[in-house]
């Protein structure tokens, strides 16, 4: 956690993204292994994992996945893709989860036009429009009051 000048920057723990590239490499070397008496699922097993355990690999590099508040509104970044949700195009947080998964999610604003198609799908499976993808090292109530409290110190 980083914070200068109305700007603060979160990052996931990495404790649970090294434990699932250990599961990836085993199973990926498991797959190999296998791919000599059944060459076709033993490939597919490995390749599958291999992918999983090269998305970790990624996941583990700096910056690659962070959440930086600003003025402005919020920055997500996952796999160096950043995409800058502002405080004025969020209605409403809440706490819900996600599979067994307590995260912050939110609902956009009717003023809000973007991804209207996604938005609906995700209200119909969550309840919500959509939901940050970590609680970024935070517990999730502690994530839920601050980004409430920049949300309304900058709206």
């Amino acid at each position: 956690t980083a914070m200068t000048n109305d700007k603060l920057i979160l990052r996931p723990k990495i404790r649970k993204t090294v434990i699932l590239a250990i599961v990836c490499l085993a199973f990926t070397i498991g797959g190999i292994y296998m791919s000599q008496e059944e060459r076709l699922q033993g490939l597919f097993v490995a390749a599958f994992f291999g992918f999983g355990l090269l998305i970790c690999l990624v996941q583990l590099l700096p910056g690659s996945a962070k959440l930086t508040l600003t003025n402005e509104g919020f920055i997500m970044t996952s796999l160096f893709r950043s995409h800058l949700i502002k405080w004025s195009d969020i209605e409403v947080f809440r706490i819900g989860y996600l599979g067994n998964n307590q995260v912050v999610m939110f609902d956009f604003t009717d003023e809000h036009k973007k991804y209207e198609t996604g938005k609906l799908i995700a209200k119909s499976l969550t309840d919500s429009h959509a939901a940050l993808p970590s609680n970024y090292g935070l517990d999730v109530t502690e994530l839920f009051a601050l980004l409430n409290e920049w949300k309304n110190k900058y709206s």
